[in-house]
Formats: structure tokens, C-alpha cells, sequence
């Protein structure tokens, strides 16, 4: 079934095949291809990250919060999830995590008071979204100091926490997660990557100085711990498969974590990026089990054969072979890695004699993703940046606010830095953290929204001045899961064939929309748009005029 969304209806008509969606008309006008202003202000958005930081050098204040998008209500307008941190302190004032629904007017309204939200009391690093029991609504998993929190979507912009009920028992510092189905039965399962062996206690038994100076430790001074997979049962329960499927890995220290499948056999595959340890490429062998082949596949380490920092991280098909390319935030001298998908095996590292490499070297990178930031058709590349303070002899570099980076698909395999032509608003340095891509008024392009260590969030409204064309494309599972996690949509046009995929996780600590935005340049049209599900089922559109979204359910 197709369902389109036009430009003038308010409401969505679940009983027509053609309905209409609320939209910003499109107009273009003269002037650079695309630049971002900070729309944070005039959207409503005020939410300010609280790390708790009071002098003792607990290391998880270095970390920051993470943004998730999701649909609260079902009326397929992207709303907002901050997730925060917390005073350490008995009796310090109270922080809250903070919840914002789409007004679909460019402006936003905080509903966190009585969301379940505004009592979720635990130190969060990280938000990922996903219908885990098939009822058309958002679930949201936050990732956390004490392990995270499984919240169920209970209608009426209400969220209730199921972790224990749920079988879910995680208690190791978690900052990023995933859901997916990798067992293709219909069911999203999840993915915790959980950090390092951490508590306020242990925190007293480590002590790091430079110059005499107190300081942050840095990851070297705590142990590793392995990552959770908890399998969806149906009826609201998970078990921990984490061992039986080969992931029980003790030597993790999972920052990032990209779901793809990088040799196209159908099984949605894990790229965890781990800090300071070699990262992971886990193959899902299709029967249950994930064989890591990262040392082999040439993503474990530096060109140098050195493991780096691993945090932020994604994977998508940027150069339109078919296959998916990863992308790996890093710390200061060391570069962003983008690892090219050779032959659906092995990877290359092209940073570090690109653009990407010189343009990345002396920035520390949390959140990265891959997103047609001008709608022509070609992944370009978005990195949160901003120091940390670790006190392990670490370049000075290192602890100062960056501004973010933007690197332009040339659509040659290459890319330039456009990050200083961008406006004022996108070359202002930040302590930057978690970052996610929505379009949030509804004009087609896709804007971007980061937040900061103990600093504001910002919301970056993308004012596409081309006259590029558009398709954004949401698929609804019925024998896949419900969110459509793992289709796989490709699009061809004049101008050639494009393969983007549904997915969770990526970006640092942080939920990206799950409606999938094309960008089709000067091409009014899709001449085909092919869904393939999960579940096998697939979906062939033929002729689809560009600048309009729609809903295809399987």
C-alpha cells in the first residue's frame, strides 16, 4: 500500500489510499546552495544539559546527553527526546530529561510534565527508538550510568518504564544502543553497548594528575566490559542472548554502534566502535550467531595499527555502489575514519589522504552520521565536535569547544569542507556531543540538531537555497517489524540509483528520524522506488513525483 502526503491537508485519513500531510511550500530562492541558521530560540526548544560537575572528576561528566527523534502521537511529525545527566549530590536540585512535541508550524511544545520522562530519575547518556512490541507507537531505550531504562509508548504522549517487567538487566555504564532484528522474526530486538565497569565507589579508587593538577581519568583507567543483546520474546519480553550469539565480548568499551549489512546477504550485521580497544565488526551468520571480522574486513584499527577513540559512528551507502560505508568519530590527531566498502568484504580507510582527513585531524568527534544535507543526491558527512578534559598528557587541543563540520559529497567519492560557509550559526565552537538529523518543519530538506556538554542544545534549521528535488519515503512493517527497521529502499532516477536503509543507532549516544530523505537534484522524479522488508516481502513504485513524502506499508 502507498500512502502519500500532500502539502495542504492537516490531518492524516487512514481510511483513503491517497492522504495529505502538512507542508511548508517549497521556495527556493537565489543564493548559496544551503546554509543553516540556529532556529533553537524561535522553535521553542530551551533544553540545557546538566553534567554535575562540582570537582570531583567523576569520569562520566565528560559524556554529555544524547537526542532522540521519534513520533510520540502517530501524527508522522518528528518530535524531540534530551536526555540529561544529574547532580551527584543528595539534595542538589533535580534535573529532568525534557520531551517536545511538534506543533507543525517550524515550533515546538515541551511536554515532559506527566510523559514518565520527568520522573525518570537516572544519570542518561543516550536515547534509541523503536516500536519493540508492534503496537504503532514509539519505544524509547535510554542508555545510562546504571545500565538504562526501557520505556513503553502508552499512548496519550505517555511513557511508562517496563525495564524489570521487560526481563531487561543491565546495570554496567551504557552509552549508546540499537534496536534491530537480527533474527528477521518480526520482533525488534536490542543492542546495549555498554562502556566500562564504573560507580561512584570506583570512581574513589582511581586518581589521575598531570602536573600535580587534579583531573578526569582517562578510558585506560577502567575496565572493559562486554556489550548486552537482549532478544525480543513477543508479549513485551527480552532475554539475554548475549553470549548464545557471540557477543558476550569482555574487552569492549563501546562508545558507537552502526547496524548494516556491509556483505549484502540480507542479515543485519554491528560495527561497534570501542574506545581505545580495537573496534568490532560483527557478521550475523543468519542463524543466530555474530562472528567478528574486523581485524580481517580492515576496521579494527588505524591505517597506523593503532586503536582510536571509536565514538560516534554510521554507516550508508555514500558513493552509490550498493554497499554501505562506515563512518567512525575520533579524538584529536587522529582523524574522522571513513572506511569504503570495497567488495562487500574487505574496507579501506580514505581519510587519511582526503579532505575528510584534514578537515577532521585537530577535532575531537562525538556524534557523526552520513545525510543529503543539499538534496543532490549524494551522502554528506555531519560531525558534532568539542573537547574533553582528560588529564593523561592529552593535547591541549583536545578540552576546547569546536564548531561542527560539514564535508559535501562532491559526488566523485570526494569531499570538501563547507563547514565555514555555512553561516554564522554552524561555525559557532561548542563542547558538541550527541547530534541527529529530522526535518522538523516540513520543507524536505533536513535539518540537524546537537547537543553540548553542560551547555544548550541548538537546533539547526537547513535554509536549502537550490532548487534540488526531494522524496522522503516511510515504510511500515506488518510481517516486519512494525518501524520497518532493516528495509532496504532504493531509488532510482535520471541521474542514477540511490540505496539507503532503516536504521537505529549510529550518530553518538543519539536517534536520527527514520524516515528516509532522497535527494534527487534536477530530476522531477522517481522513476522506481524498490522496498524490500526484513520479512523478504518487497514493493515496487513506478513514477513517483518528487517533493512529497510518503508512506509505504508492507
Amino acid at each position: 500500500m502507498l500512502i502519500r502526503f500532500c502539502a495542504r491537508a492537516a490531518a492524516f485519513a487512514a481510511t483513503l489510499l491517497v492522504a495529505c500531510f502538512p507542508a511548508r511550500p517549497v521556495l527556493r530562492a537565489a543564493g548559496p546552495a544551503f546554509t543553516f541558521s540556529d532556529a533553537t530560540a524561535r522553535a521553542g526548544i530551551s533544553f540545557v544539559h546538566e553534567n554535575g560537575a562540582d570537582g570531583a572528576f567523576w569520569y562520566p561528566e565528560l559524556f554529555g546527553g544524547g537526542v532522540a527523534v521519534l513520533d510520540v502521537d502517530g501524527d508522522r511529525w518528528p518530535d524531540l527526546l534530551f536526555v540529561n545527566g544529574k547532580h551527584w549530590k543528595p539534595g542538589a536540585p533535580r534535573t529532568s530529561h525534557t520531551l517536545y512535541r511538534n506543533n507543525r508550524n517550524g515550533t515546538f511544545t515541551d511536554i515532559t510534565k506527566n510523559s514518565g520522562f520527568d520522573t525518570l530519575d537516572v544519570y542518561a547518556l543516550g536515547a534509541t527508538v523503536g516500536d519493540f512490541d508492534n503496537d504503532g507507537r514509539d519505544d524509547v531505550f535510554v542508555t545510562s550510568v546504571d545500565g538504562g531504562r526501557l520505556l513503553r509508548n502508552a499512548g496519550g504522549n505517555r511513557f511508562v518504564d517496563v525495564t524489570a517487567r521487560a526481563g531487561i538487566r543491565n546495570s554496567t555504564f551504557a552509552v549508546s544502543a540499537a534496536w534491530l532484528d537480527y533474527d528477521k522474526d518480526g520482533l525488534l530486538d536490542l543492542f546495549v553497548g555498554n562502556y566500562v565497569q564504573w560507580s561512584p565507589a570506583a570512581e574513589g579508587q582511581v586518581r589521575c594528575t598531570q602536573g600535580g593538577v587534579r583531573g578526569y581519568c582517562g578510558p585506560d583507567a577502567y575496565k572493559a566490559v562486554a556489550p548486552k543483546l537482549y532478544r525480543n520474546l513477543g508479549g513485551g519480553r527480552f532475554e539475554d542472548a548475549s553470549a548464545r550469539a557471540g557477543l558476550d565480548e569482555p574487552t569492549d568499551k563501546v562508545m558507537g554502534v552502526a547496524v548494516l549489512d556491509y556483505n549484502g546477504d540480507g542479515w543485519p550485521d554491528l560495527f561497534v566502535g570501542s574506545d581505545r580497544v580495537p573496534a568490532k565488526l560483527y557478521r550475523n551468520d543468519g542463524k543466530g550467531h555474530f562472528v567478528d571480522e574486523a581485524i580481517r574486513a580492515g576496521v579494527a584499527l588505524s591505517e597506523n595499527g593503532v586503536a582510536r577513540a571509536n565514538m560516534g559512528t554510521d554507516a550508508a551507502d555514500y558513493d552509490r555502489s550498493g554497499r554501505p560505508s562506515i563512518i567512525v568519530g575520533n579524538f584529536v590527531n587522529e582523524m574522522l575514519g571513513l572506511y569504503h566498502n570495497e567488495n562487500g568484504s574487505t574496507f579501506r580507510d580514505v581519510a587519511p589522504r582526503s579532505e575528510i582527513g584534514r578537515a577532521s585531524l585537530l577535532a575531537v568527534t562525538w556524534a557523526t552520521f552520513f545525510l543529503d544535507a543539499d538534496l543532490d543526491g549524494h551522502l554528506d558527512i555531519f560531525a558534532a565536535d568539542g573537547g574533553t578534559d582528560e588529564s593523561q598528557g592529552r593535547d591541549a587541543r583536545a578540552r576546547v569547544s569546536q564548531p561542527p563540520l560539514l564535508l559535501r559529497n562532491r559526488g566523485t567519492g570526494t569531499f570538501e569542507n563547507v563547514s565555514s560557509s555555512l553561516g554564522a550559526a554552524f561555525t559557532k565552537p561548542v563542547m558538541g556531543r550527541g547530534a541527529a538529523y529530522l526535518d522538523y518543519d516540513g520543507d524536505g530538506d533536513l535539518d540537524i540538531v546537537m547537543t553540548t556538554l553542560d551547555g544548550p542544545a541548538v537546533l539547526f534549521r537547513n535554509d536549502d537555497a537550490s532548487a534540488n528535488h526531494w522524496l522522503r519515503v516511510q515504510v511500515t512493517g506488518s510481517a516486519s517489524n512494525r518501524s520497518g527497521i532493516g528495509a532496504v529502499v532504493k531509488l532510482t532516477s535520471a541521474s542514477g540509483t540511490q540505496t539507503q536503509v532503516v536504521r537505529s543507532g549510529s550518530s553518538y549516544a543519539s536517534q536520527s528520524e527514520l524516515t528516509l530523505t532522497f535527494g534527487l537534484g534536477a530530476d522531477p522524479r522517481a522513476a522506481r522506488i524498490e522496498i524490500t522488508w526484513p520479512s523478504g516481502k518487497t514493493k515496487t513504485l513506478t513514477d513517483v513525483t518528487a517533493n512529497q513524502a510518503i508512506q509505504v506499508i508492507e
